[in-house]
């Protein structure tokens, strides 16, 4: 029979005069080096370190002129590389919320909802808000039902006030008074974004002022220290209200509640300790919304003044 052909000149065969695969070489000095041992030089050390001290002075810099610290490059540089959003709302810090109360991550309580009112799907709000105007402008708001953990947006239409607290709305989607009893028990909100319009350029929301940081205008007390200017202070627990504290209406004034770092001047608390600070232009001359500041001159000794809950 006929021979099967071999792998002549040109052809690729199988057998022995195939080339066999190259090997990867391998570092056979791998072992002996000494690269990722070596120590740092003194010369690049030196100028690692002078970078962080010249941020550390500038950072201080801006606490005592009562600006914000600058940002380092790659905090710059992640800013503008974040993605931005439309209508999206940043989430807050988990261990400050309490996820079945609203108030706590972005939403003002505006009243609850005690029922019907005629045949027409109005429904009767019990207000709990200085603002009215809220519940009486035509707009989004948000509705949370008892059932419910977080509020949803609802279109309001129309309201009106009635009788002392209660107030008449009308809620888009809302027809008839079978559909207005089922929200019974149900809790209108509103953004903390947004301010009423009759709020005036001196007054603020009590969410607006809960945590924002608290710093040393000038100095402390009569020797007015220039050195502890823009000293931080602590931070904005709470609002106490001047009629929570005296019945008699204009003798008391609104209280700020600063929580103090782990004790006043940094000394050892188990817990934060508190102190209350008036709040009036003697005492609390700047507040600085968009930078998340407020400054204060408190008189000689009020700081010492703390407590704990």
């Amino acid at each position: 029979g006929a021979a099967a052909p071999g792998p002549g000149p040109g052809r690729p065969g199988q057998g022995p005069q195939q080339k066999q695969q190259r090997k990867k070489k391998k570092n056979k000095y791998a072992n002996f080096s000494k690269a990722d041992k070596l120590e740092k030089d003194p010369f690049d050390a030196l100028i690692e370190e002078s970078e962080a001290k010249v941020k550390e002075i500038e950072i201080d810099k801006a606490r005592r002129r009562n600006k914000k610290p600058p940002l380092d490059e790659a905090t710059l540089k992640a800013q503008r590389e974040e993605k931005r959003e439309r209508d999206k709302y940043q989430f807050p810090d988990l261990s400050t919320i309490d996820p079945y109360d609203p108030t706590t991550y972005g939403y003002i309580e505006l009243g609850s909802i005690t029922g019907a009112h005629g045949v027409h799907g109005l429904v009767k709000v019990a207000a709990v808000t200085q603002f009215a105007e809220r519940l009486c402008e035509k707009g989004v708001r948000h509705i949370k039902a008892p059932s419910r953990r977080s509020p949803r947006e609802v279109q309001l239409l129309e309201g009106r006030h009635r009788l002392g607290d209660e107030y008449l709305v009308k809620l888009k989607g809302i027809g008839e008074r079978d559909s207005a009893n089922k929200l019974r028990g149900s809790v209108l909100y509103a953004r903390q974004t947004e301010r009423p319009k009759d709020v005036a350029d001196d007054e603020y929301l009590i969410a607006e002022l809960v945590g924002l940081e608290v710093f040393l205008a000038n100095g402390y007390g009569d020797d007015g220290n220039e050195a502890l200017g823009g000293k931080f202070v602590g931070r904005i627990g709470g609002i106490v209200l001047a009629e929570d504290m005296c019945t008699i209406s204009g003798l008391g004034h609104d209280m700020l509640e600063v929580v103090l770092p782990r004790g006043r001047a940094g000394s050892p608390s188990w817990r934060d300790e508190l102190v209350l600070l008036p709040f009036v232009p003697d005492i609390v001359p700047k507040v600085d919304l968009m930078e998340g500041a407020v400054y204060v001159s408190p008189p000689q000794g009020l700081l010492d003044l703390t407590y704990i809950k």
